[in-house]
C-alpha cells in the first residue's frame, strides 16, 4: 500500500508540532473525513503531532485527548481494563519514540480507509439493514492497542488501534459494525455469559456473510484458524464447560471464554475465545432451523439458546 502521508502533509505536521496549543482545533478538523453515515477520525495523526512535541502529559492532553473525545474514551477504557496505569502512563509518554510507531503511520492509504468504511457498511446494511438511523464513526487511534464499539444515544463509534495488523482491519471493522446492527434489535439484558456468546456469535456469523470469500475459521478477530479447528475437534468439551457457566455475571466469563491476549485465562487446555465459537454455532443452528436474522436478533439470549437446542 502507498504511504498514507504526502509531502505536503508532512510539512504541515512538522510546522504544527511547534505550536500544538494553537492548532489543536484546526487539526481536529483536518484529521476528520466526513462520510455519508458518519465520519472517519484519524486521531492517530494527532498522536504523531504529540511525538514531535515535548512529549509531556500536558502536551498529550492538549494535542490528543482534549481535541478528540473518541481518544479520551479509549483512554478511559484502557484505565478501566487495566491496560494502562493512571500514574505510570504520563511518565511513559516521555519514552515514546517516533521510530516505534513508524509502521503505524504508513500502513494505510486514504483509499483503503475509505474502502473500509464505505463498502463494508454498505455490504453489511444489505444483509441486515439498520433499524435506527444513527451515525457511525470510525476512529483510528494510537498509542493504545485494542478495538471495540461504543454505542451512545446519538451515534455509534468503532475504535481500531493502528497497532493492529492491517490484514485484520477489514474483519474487525465488519465484526464491530455487526455488533451495531445486532444491538439495535437486541432486547436489553443484564450481563451474563449467555448474552455475550450470542452477541459475539452473531458478529462472527454476519462477518462470514458480509466479507466475500472468507471461511468461518478465519472470521473470528484475533483467533487463528488452528484455534477454530481445535474448537471443532473439541466441541463437546467446550459445550459442557460453557453450559455450566451460562449465567456467570462476573469478569471471569470474559477471561475464560471471550478475551484474548494477556487478559485471557481460559480453562486448562482450552484455546482463547471459545465463546465466539459456541455463539457462532448457536446462531448457525437457528438459521438452519429456518429462523431469519431479524427474528434471531430480536430474541433474548435464553430463548435463542433454547430454540437452537445447542446444549441439549
Amino acid at each position: 500500500m502507498k504511504q498514507f502521508f504526502g509531502i505536503f502533509l508532512f510539512a504541515q505536521l512538522s510546522i504544527a508540532a511547534f505550536c500544538p496549543a494553537q492548532q489543536n482545533q484546526a487539526d481536529a478538523n483536518n484529521y476528520i473525513i466526513p462520510k455519508k453515515h458518519g465520519k472517519i477520525i484519524l486521531a492517530y495523526r494527532a498522536f504523531g503531532d504529540f511525538l514531535r512535541s515535548d512529549r509531556s502529559w500536558k502536551s498529550y492532553r492538549a494535542i490528543v485527548l482534549d481535541p478528540y473525545p473518541a481518544v479520551q474514551e479509549v483512554h478511559n477504557r484502557q484505565l478501566q481494563w487495566g491496560g494502562i496505569d493512571s500514574v505510570q502512563f504520563p511518565k511513559d509518554l516521555k519514552n515514546y519514540k517516533q521510530e516505534e510507531f513508524k509502521r503505524c503511520f504508513t500502513q494505510y492509504d486514504e483509499k483503503t480507509l475509505n474502502y473500509l468504511y464505505d463498502s463494508l457498511i454498505e455490504r453489511a446494511q444489505a444483509i441486515l439493514p439498520p433499524v435506527v438511523k444513527k451515525e457511525t464513526d470510525l476512529c483510528f487511534f494510537l498509542p493504545y492497542g485494542s478495538c471495540f464499539v461504543a454505542p451512545d444515544e446519538h451515534k455509534n463509534t468503532i475504535f481500531i488501534s493502528m497497532r493492529i495488523d492491517p490484514k485484520d482491519a477489514q474483519k474487525i471493522m465488519v465484526h464491530e459494525y455487526s455488533h451495531v446492527l445486532h444491538m439495535s434489535r437486541q432486547p436489553e439484558e443484564p450481563l451474563t455469559l449467555k448474552r455475550e456468546i450470542i452477541s459475539e456469535g452473531m458478529a462472527v456469523y454476519l462477518t462470514n456473510k458480509i466479507i466475500k470469500n472468507i471461511e468461518v475459521r478465519n472470521s473470528v478477530p484475533f483467533m487463528t484458524p488452528e484455534s477454530f479447528d481445535w474448537c471443532l475437534n473439541n466441541e463437546k468439551t467446550i459445550r459442557d464447560s460453557i453450559g455450566l457457566d451460562l449465567n456467570d455475571t462476573t469478569d471471569r466469563l470474559f477471561k475464560r471464554y471471550i478475551a484474548d491476549g494477556g487478559f485471557a485465562s481460559p480453562p486448562t487446555g482450552f484455546v482463547q475465545k471459545t465463546g465466539y465459537f459456541v455463539g457462532y454455532r448457536i446462531i448457525e443452528l437457528c438459521v438452519k432451523k429456518g429462523m431469519s436474522l431479524e427474528e434471531i436478533c430480536s430474541l433474548e439470549s435464553e430463548a435463542l439458546i433454547k430454540g437452537s437446542g445447542y446444549f441439549k
